[in-house]
C-alpha cells in the first residue's frame, strides 16, 4: 500500500488538497459496521440545526428525531392494520408516535395514554431532539441504533473510509419504515451481497477473474432469496419500488417490506407505503416469511467485491461527464422522494468533500479523497475548495484511476490510516476544529 497527499493550484488562486491511497488487492478490502454510539442521536440533530434546515427552512416543519433507550418497559404494539406486523420496536414507535401525537409550539399534544407515556419515557432518558423548520407539520424521525464514529472503531486497521448512502434527513425517511442510520446499495463481498441493490444506479463490480465494471442494477433485474423462498420480479412476484410509487396499489396476498437487507414489516392485503430504504415484493402465492428475516440476493457469486452508491466518475477510461445515476431534487419537490435528497445535482459545480473508489490500469484498487471546503470561514488558496463530480473525474485520471465510483461525501468523507487523517473532514468550524459525523457503513482493510 502506498499514500501520496498532493495540493493542485487553480488559475483563480484557489486549492485543492487530494489525498490518494493505492491499496494491494481487492481481497482485503471489507466492509465495516462502526460500533453503534449513543452520541449519533445529538450528531444527527445537530446536522439538520445547522446545516439542513437553514438550507432550506421553508421545506421543513417541526421534527422529532427520537431513538429507543436500551430498556423501555412499554407495550408497543408491533401490528397494525395500516403497516401490518413490523419487526422491531423502533418502527412500532415511530408509527405510535405519528398516529398518536402532534406538537403545538414546540409542546406535544397526546391522543393516547401510551403515546404519552412513550414520549415520557423518551424524554427522562434523553432519546428526543426537536428541531423546527417554517412549515406547520410534524414529523417523527427514528433514529437507529446503527451508525458510530470511525476512529472509535478498529483503531489499528491499516485503512478506513466511509462508504455508502444512508437515510438521514427528513425526506429519506418517507416511511415508518425507515429509520435514520440505515445504510442502503448494493454491498457485495466475496459472491455474498449483504445488501441489495436499490434505484439503478451504477454499480463497481469486480470478478474473480480479476475484470472490472460498472454497470447499473436493480432488485427487479435480481433473484431475492428470504429463507428457503427465492422470488423474482415479474415471475412469481412484483417488486414495488421508490420513485416508481410511493405506495403499492390495494388488492389482496401478502406485502414483503424489505428495508436495507430484512424483512421490516409483513402485511396481508390492502396498500403500505413503500421504504426509502427498500422496496416492498408482492409474492404472487402465500409464503412462510416473518417480520425480521433476512433478504439475500443471488446471481453474485463471481464477484468479490461490489459497492453500489453515488454516480460513476470514470468507466473503462471514459470520464463521465453527466449524471447517470437519478436522484432526487429536494427544491423541485417531486412527487416521490428517495434518497439521498441533498446529493448535488449540479454536476460540474457543486463542490464538497469528495470520496472515490476505483482501480487502475491493472486493476488495483486506489481510494481518492478529495478534502472538503470548511463549512465556514472558508479561506480561498489556504483551505480546498472542495471538488464538483465533474471535477474528480479530472482528479481521479491524474491519480491513475481507469474505473471509478462516487461514494458517500460531504460532511461524512474522510480516509483514515491508522486511525489519522492526513486531510481535513469539512465539517469544522472557524478555528479549524473538526466534527465527525457519524456513519452506519464503511470500508476496512486491516
Amino acid at each position: 500500500m502506498t499514500s501520496e497527499v498532493r495540493t493542485h493550484t487553480f488559475p483563480d488562486g484557489s486549492i485543492q488538497r487530494v489525498h490518494t491511497v493505492h491499496l494491494d488487492g481487492w481481497e482485503s478490502l471489507r466492509f465495516l459496521r462502526p460500533d453503534p454510539s449513543p452520541a449519533a442521536l445529538s450528531s444527527f440533530a445537530r446536522i439538520y440545526r445547522k446545516f439542513l434546515v437553514p438550507a432550506c427552512p421553508w421545506l421543513f416543519g417541526q421534527m422529532v428525531l427520537f431513538r429507543l433507550p436500551e430498556h423501555i418497559d412499554l407495550p408497543l404494539p408491533m401490528e397494525s392494520g395500516r403497516y401490518g406486523t413490523v419487526a422491531d420496536r423502533l418502527t412500532a414507535a415511530a408509527a405510535l408516535l405519528r398516529r398518536d401525537v402532534t406538537l403545538h409550539r414546540g409542546k406535544p399534544r397526546f391522543r393516547s395514554d401510551l403515546s404519552r407515556r412513550l414520549w415520557q419515557a423518551l424524554e427522562v432518558q434523553d432519546c428526543i431532539r426537536i428541531v423546527c423548520g417554517r412549515l406547520p407539520t410534524t414529523a417523527f424521525i427514528p433514529v437507529a441504533e446503527k451508525a458510530g464514529f470511525l476512529t472509535e472503531c478498529e483503531p489499528d486497521a491499516a485503512v478506513k473510509v466511509n462508504a455508502s448512502f444512508f437515510i438521514m434527513d427528513r425526506f429519506d425517511c418517507a416511511t415508518v419504515y425507515d429509520q435514520v442510520g440505515t445504510p442502503f446499495g448494493l454491498c457485495v463481498k466475496d459472491g455474498i451481497a449483504e445488501l441489495p441493490p436499490l434505484y439503478g444506479r451504477e454499480a463497481l463490480l469486480v470478478k474473480r477473474d480479476g475484470s472490472i465494471r460498472i454497470t447499473a442494477l436493480d432488485p427487479k433485474e435480481l433473484t431475492l432469496r428470504i429463507g428457503s423462498h427465492t422470488f423474482r420480479h415479474g415471475e412469481n412476484c412484483t417488486v414495488y419500488t421508490r420513485p416508481q410509487r410511493g405506495r403499492t396499489p390495494f388488492g389482496k396476498g401478502l406485502r414483503l417490506v424489505v428495508s436495507g437487507n430484512r424483512i421490516a414489516a409483513v402485511k396481508q392485503g390492502g396498500s403500505v407505503p413503500i421504504p426509502a430504504s427498500g422496496f416492498v415484493i408482492c409474492p404472487k402465492e402465500a409464503c412462510a416469511v416473518q417480520p425480521g428475516d433476512m433478504l439475500r440476493v443471488d446471481g453474485q457469486e463471481d464477484v468479490v467485491f461490489g459497492i453500489q452508491v453515488g454516480n460513476s466518475i470514470l468507466r473503462s477510461g471514459i470520464p463521465t461527464d453527466r449524471f447517470l445515476s437519478r436522484f432526487y431534487n429536494i427544491r423541485a419537490l417531486q412527487p416521490v422522494p428517495f434518497p439521498p435528497s441533498l446529493y448535488p445535482l449540479d454536476f460540474c459545480h457543486a463542490r464538497a468533500a469528495r470520496i472515490a473508489l476505483g482501480a487502475d490500469c491493472d486493476g488495483r484498487p486506489m481510494l481518492l479523497w478529495a478534502e472538503g471546503a470548511a463549512k465556514i470561514g472558508y479561506q480561498k488558496g489556504t483551505d480546498s475548495r472542495g471538488a464538483s463530480l465533474s471535477d474528480m473525474t479530472m482528479l481521479c485520471r491524474e491519480a491513475g484511476m481507469v474505473n471509478a465510483v462516487n461514494l458517500d461525501g460531504g460532511g461524512s468523507a474522510q480516509l483514515l490510516l491508522r486511525n489519522r487523517r492526513s486531510l481535513q473532514i469539512s465539517d469544522r468550524g472557524e478555528d479549524g476544529t473538526e466534527t465527525e459525523r457519524p456513519v452506519p457503513l464503511a470500508l476496512m482493510i486491516r
